[in-house]
């Protein structure tokens, strides 16, 4: 197993892309903490995961609140005494046409896409730089690249991320410590389901949709580089790779 002894915090682990990582994650041997603000949906993946005989510690969570993600590494800590990966993967995704953008539609999409990265990363990376090592993952999107209409918060966001993610490694790199984002392309997820529901957008989507466990391998070779590899710092697309 290649994360034996290994311990992640996967946020947004309740559903879609987050879920399809932390079970896979704890499948491989890490101690998985799981974070969302719905309860009872971490506590159905912690559920397949210790079925599975995986260790989960779940860990309710809103991101927007840097108390709770204080609290949440907290008990990662009290737990496991060490943390190896983050995977930063919730968000938000409000759609509409720029001009009918409302300023608590762009302040809740930054507190959550943005902010809730910030406060994860500010967390843990005291920590990361103690063990002098140290792997975060953050889940962008093609859309933090290339602007689209009726996507502004959300491409905005995701764009400030990707920079975000690259001011970090630069940063830290010298620590051990690898910061990537990861891009999964077209993914069905509820999140998307507005986009791959529509079956006229569907069709015309270049890229073909995937189901969130199709992202794991790629999120598994992220998590595993070693932090002399000079894998960090990147954006890695897999717009087309693990596509059925």
């Amino acid at each position: 197993m290649q994360l034996t002894n290994k311990v992640a915090i996967v946020t947004g682990a309740g559903r879609g892309i987050g879920r399809a990582i932390a079970i896979a994650y704890a499948a491989e041997g890490a101690n998985v903490v799981i974070a969302a603000r719905s309860e009872d949906q971490l506590n159905e993946v912690a559920d397949e995961i210790s079925a599975n005989g995986g260790n989960v510690l779940v860990v309710p969570t809103d991101l927007r609140n840097r108390t709770e993600v204080e609290n949440l590494v907290q008990k990662t800590m009290e737990s496991f005494q060490q943390i190896d990966i983050l995977v930063n993967n919730a968000g938000i995704n409000p759609r509409g046409l720029f001009l009918d953008t409302t300023d608590k539609e762009w302040d809740e999409v930054w507190k959550i896409n943005v902010m809730g990265v910030v406060h994860c990363c500010r967390a843990v990376l005291p920590i990361m730089k103690q063990q002098k090592s140290g792997n975060i993952i953050n889940i962008g999107s093609g859309m933090g690249q290339v602007g689209h209409a009726n996507l502004s918060i959300y491409c905005a966001s995701k764009a400030a991320l990707h920079g975000l993610t690259q001011a970090i490694a630069e940063e830290v790199w010298q620590d051990g410590i690898i910061a990537n984002v990861l891009i999964p392309g077209p993914v069905k997820t509820e999140l998307s389901k507005p986009v791959w529901k529509d079956e006229k957008i569907f069709r015309a989507q270049s890229d073909p949709w995937k189901e969130p466990e199709l992202v794991v391998p790629s999120a598994l070779f992220l998590a595993t580089q070693p932090t002399d590899s000079g894998m960090t710092g990147q954006i890695m697309s897999i717009m087309r790779r693990n596509s059925p």
